[in-house]
């Protein structure tokens, strides 16, 4: 069975309890929410802040605790080049790296939504 195609190109932004309610959520959703390849996903297991994966060489690659500023360029620079800026390297979790849970509960990104699990 194909994967779908947000899954191999796209972004990813964990709506769980613990990501939605963390710091600089908001402002990822906002990021987001300017991608037409924005998908919002259930919890991902890492809860370590905002947890975005992005599909990068037809793999998921799921970083955690993308709070600032500039770790939101960075991430807008990833989906713009398909590369991995070094900076974020250490917030990847490589364990996690292609598995996406709960793939079949996957949706397009309502800013409105998330703007709501932000509250």
């Amino acid at each position: 069975m194909d994967r779908p195609t947000c899954l191999t190109s796209g972004l990813l932004v964990c709506t769980g309890k613990k990501c939605s309610r963390s710091k600089g959520f908001g402002a990822l959703v906002t990021l987001a929410g300017a991608t037409s390849r924005a998908h919002e996903v259930p919890c991902q297991g890492l809860c370590k802040g905002p947890v975005v994966g992005l599909g990068i060489d037809g793999d998921v690659r799921w970083f955690a605790r993308v709070r600032g500023k500039k770790l939101r360029t960075r991430i807008g620079e990833m989906l713009a080049t398909g590369r991995v800026p070094t900076k974020l390297r250490d917030r990847e979790s490589v364990k996690r790296r292609g598995q996406v849970r709960g793939a079949r509960r996957l949706h397009p990104l309502d800013v409105r939504r998330a703007a709501e699990l932000d509250r």
